[in-house]
Protein backbone atom coordinates (compact mmCIF):
# COMPACT_ATOMS: atom_id res chain seq x y z
CA UNK A 1 0.00 0.00 0.00
CA UNK A 2 3.09 2.70 0.75
CA UNK A 3 4.14 1.57 -2.52
CA UNK A 4 1.51 2.69 -4.53
CA UNK A 5 0.62 6.30 -2.35
CA UNK A 6 4.84 6.61 -2.82
CA UNK A 7 4.03 5.89 -6.66
CA UNK A 8 1.44 8.19 -6.91
CA UNK A 9 3.03 10.76 -5.43
CA UNK A 10 5.68 10.77 -7.52
CA UNK A 11 3.53 11.03 -10.10
CA UNK A 12 1.52 13.49 -8.77
CA UNK A 13 5.11 15.71 -8.77
CA UNK A 14 5.82 14.75 -12.41
CA UNK A 15 2.69 15.86 -13.53
CA UNK A 16 2.70 19.52 -11.37
CA UNK A 17 6.03 20.23 -12.81
CA UNK A 18 5.38 19.13 -16.71
CA UNK A 19 2.42 22.18 -16.60
CA UNK A 20 4.66 24.71 -15.26
CA UNK A 21 6.81 25.26 -19.26
CA UNK A 22 4.11 24.17 -21.39
CA UNK A 23 6.18 24.31 -24.61
CA UNK A 24 8.55 22.53 -23.27
CA UNK A 25 9.18 19.09 -25.00
CA UNK A 26 6.80 20.03 -28.08
CA UNK A 27 9.66 20.71 -30.33
CA UNK A 28 8.80 24.01 -30.59
CA UNK A 29 11.89 26.44 -31.04
CA UNK A 30 11.48 30.00 -29.61
CA UNK A 31 11.49 32.84 -32.07
CA UNK A 32 14.74 34.41 -33.04
CA UNK A 33 15.76 37.96 -30.66
CA UNK A 34 16.25 40.60 -33.37
CA UNK A 35 18.29 43.55 -33.61
CA UNK A 36 17.35 46.73 -36.21
CA UNK A 37 19.43 49.86 -35.65
CA UNK A 38 18.26 53.02 -36.33
CA UNK A 39 21.18 54.97 -36.16
CA UNK A 40 21.96 56.99 -39.51
CA UNK A 41 24.60 55.43 -41.37
CA UNK A 42 26.37 59.21 -42.16
CA UNK A 43 27.58 61.43 -39.67
CA UNK A 44 29.77 64.78 -39.62
CA UNK A 45 33.10 64.73 -37.51
CA UNK A 46 32.83 65.86 -34.05
CA UNK A 47 28.85 65.37 -33.91
CA UNK A 48 27.05 63.51 -31.60
CA UNK A 49 25.41 60.46 -32.69
CA UNK A 50 22.71 58.28 -31.12
CA UNK A 51 23.41 54.67 -31.40
CA UNK A 52 20.12 53.04 -30.77
CA UNK A 53 18.67 49.84 -32.19
CA UNK A 54 15.38 47.88 -31.71
CA UNK A 55 15.32 44.33 -29.79
CA UNK A 56 12.38 42.26 -30.79
CA UNK A 57 11.06 38.54 -30.40
CA UNK A 58 8.26 37.81 -33.39
CA UNK A 59 6.15 40.99 -32.56
CA UNK A 60 6.99 41.73 -29.00
CA UNK A 61 9.43 44.14 -28.23
CA UNK A 62 11.89 43.01 -25.58
CA UNK A 63 12.26 45.35 -22.82
CA UNK A 64 13.92 43.35 -20.90
CA UNK A 65 17.10 42.71 -22.60
CA UNK A 66 19.82 41.60 -20.30
CA UNK A 67 22.38 43.14 -22.02
CA UNK A 68 22.59 45.67 -25.31
CA UNK A 69 26.37 47.03 -25.54
CA UNK A 70 27.26 48.85 -28.79
CA UNK A 71 30.91 48.02 -30.06
CA UNK A 72 32.18 51.25 -31.80
CA UNK A 73 35.62 51.06 -33.83
CA UNK A 74 37.25 52.86 -36.99
CA UNK A 75 37.63 50.49 -40.44
CA UNK A 76 41.14 48.41 -39.52
CA UNK A 77 41.45 49.33 -36.24
CA UNK A 78 39.07 46.61 -34.23
CA UNK A 79 41.61 46.43 -32.15
CA UNK A 80 40.97 49.91 -30.27
CA UNK A 81 37.09 49.39 -30.38
CA UNK A 82 34.66 50.97 -27.79
CA UNK A 83 31.98 48.84 -25.55
CA UNK A 84 29.18 50.87 -24.88
CA UNK A 85 26.88 50.04 -23.05
CA UNK A 86 22.96 50.92 -24.14
CA UNK A 87 20.34 52.14 -21.80
CA UNK A 88 16.68 50.73 -22.13
CA UNK A 89 14.55 53.67 -22.98
CA UNK A 90 10.94 52.11 -24.32
CA UNK A 91 9.13 49.96 -26.64
CA UNK A 92 12.47 47.93 -26.98
CA UNK A 93 14.57 50.52 -27.99
CA UNK A 94 18.10 50.36 -26.66
CA UNK A 95 20.64 53.89 -26.70
CA UNK A 96 23.63 55.72 -26.12
CA UNK A 97 25.22 58.95 -27.38
CA UNK A 98 28.68 58.52 -28.93
CA UNK A 99 30.54 61.23 -30.35
CA UNK A 100 31.99 60.84 -33.70
CA UNK A 101 35.73 61.02 -34.60
CA UNK A 102 37.82 62.06 -36.96
CA UNK A 103 36.63 60.99 -41.15
CA UNK A 104 36.30 57.70 -41.85
CA UNK A 105 34.63 54.70 -42.06
CA UNK A 106 33.56 53.36 -39.18
CA UNK A 107 31.87 50.02 -37.06
CA UNK A 108 29.08 49.37 -35.35
CA UNK A 109 28.17 45.83 -33.63
CA UNK A 110 25.61 45.67 -31.31
CA UNK A 111 26.38 42.74 -29.18
CA UNK A 112 23.23 41.58 -27.56
CA UNK A 113 22.03 38.95 -25.29
CA UNK A 114 18.10 38.44 -24.55
CA UNK A 115 15.74 35.54 -23.46
CA UNK A 116 19.00 33.19 -23.01
CA UNK A 117 20.27 34.43 -26.91
CA UNK A 118 23.07 36.39 -28.50
CA UNK A 119 22.79 37.94 -31.71
CA UNK A 120 25.58 40.52 -33.25
CA UNK A 121 24.33 42.80 -36.00
CA UNK A 122 27.04 44.97 -37.53
CA UNK A 123 26.19 48.31 -39.10
CA UNK A 124 28.81 50.68 -40.77
CA UNK A 125 28.75 54.41 -40.47
CA UNK A 126 30.49 56.99 -42.64
CA UNK A 127 31.79 60.04 -40.35
CA UNK A 128 32.58 63.09 -43.09
CA UNK A 129 33.77 62.43 -46.47
CA UNK A 130 36.60 59.84 -46.33
CA UNK A 131 39.10 59.34 -48.35
CA UNK A 132 38.17 55.32 -50.51
CA UNK A 133 42.38 54.50 -50.38
CA UNK A 134 41.72 54.86 -46.01
CA UNK A 135 39.03 52.72 -45.59
CA UNK A 136 39.39 48.48 -44.42
CA UNK A 137 37.39 46.16 -44.59
CA UNK A 138 36.41 44.62 -41.82
CA UNK A 139 37.60 41.34 -41.76
CA UNK A 140 38.11 40.77 -37.91
CA UNK A 141 36.67 38.08 -35.98
CA UNK A 142 33.83 38.75 -33.92
CA UNK A 143 35.06 36.34 -31.43
CA UNK A 144 37.80 38.68 -30.53
CA UNK A 145 34.83 41.02 -29.63
CA UNK A 146 33.27 38.52 -27.37
CA UNK A 147 36.30 38.34 -25.47
CA UNK A 148 36.73 41.89 -25.24
CA UNK A 149 33.08 41.68 -23.91
CA UNK A 150 34.25 39.45 -20.68
CA UNK A 151 37.18 41.87 -20.01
Amino acid sequence: MKKWIALMLVMLLLAACGEEDSSAGTGEMPQEVEVEFNTEETADPGEEVLLSATVTQGSEAVEDADEVVFEVWQSGARENSEMLEGTHTQGGVYEHAWTAGEEGLYFIQAHTTARRMHVMPKMELTVGNPDPETIVPDDSEDADAMEKMGH
